[in-house]
């Protein structure tokens, strides 16, 4: 069966675990320590999707700010996004409509799913975001923009749903694409 080939992108502000994400899925393992992403690193992945088959060409886009003019470029000819925030970092998730605006601005309607990635680390915090918030946001996301977001939690390194935004995504686009 031929594969369909569609690019997602990863986005959300630096050190939500976009790259430990990619490379888990990708096969690969983690290193330790934490190295930005300059610009944007590229993988690709043939996957197997209720009997269909994709393949996965994954844009990691680099969360650091300074990157923002460059990051726009990247965001042609986008199927999808995963956005990812931190639940131990309020920040990153408050940021998460700003993600949301650039990444839809440069790609127009395309499937998104959201990810509240570490939550190993809610054991060993007091202040957190909780399943609650991200559920909300969620459907804020899908209320503003008329795209059905659904939420996961995760726990990349922990390797706990981290292959799920990349299932739910994948039917989406392959649904989409069948319509």
């Amino acid at each position: 069966m031929p594969a369909s080939t569609s690019k997602i992108v990863m986005c959300g502000d630096y050190g939500v675990g976009k790259t430990t994400f990619v490379k888990l899925f990708l096969g690969g393992e983690i290193g330790g320590g934490y190295k930005p992403t300059i610009g944007v690193d590229i993988g690709r992945k043939i996957f197997d999707i209720d009997r269909n088959r994709i393949t996965f060409q994954i844009w990691d886009l680099s969360g650091q700010e300074s990157f923002h003019s460059i990051r726009k470029q990247f965001y042609s000819r986008t199927d999808g996004a995963i956005l990812i925030f931190d639940v131990s970092r309020r920040t990153t998730y408050q940021n998460i409509t700003r993600w949301t605006e650039e990444l839809l601005e440069e790609t127009g309607k395309i499937p998104i799913v959201l990810v509240g990635n570490k939550i190993d680390l809610r054991d060993e915090l007091t202040e957190f975001v909780t399943t609650e918030e991200g559920e909300l946001l969620s459907k804020v996301i899908s209320s503003q923009t008329g795209i059905k977001t659904p939420f996961v939690e995760a726990s990349a390194i922990k390797q706990q749903k981290n292959l799920e935004p990349f299932t739910m995504l994948g039917k989406t686009i392959l649904e989409q694409k069948e319509s």
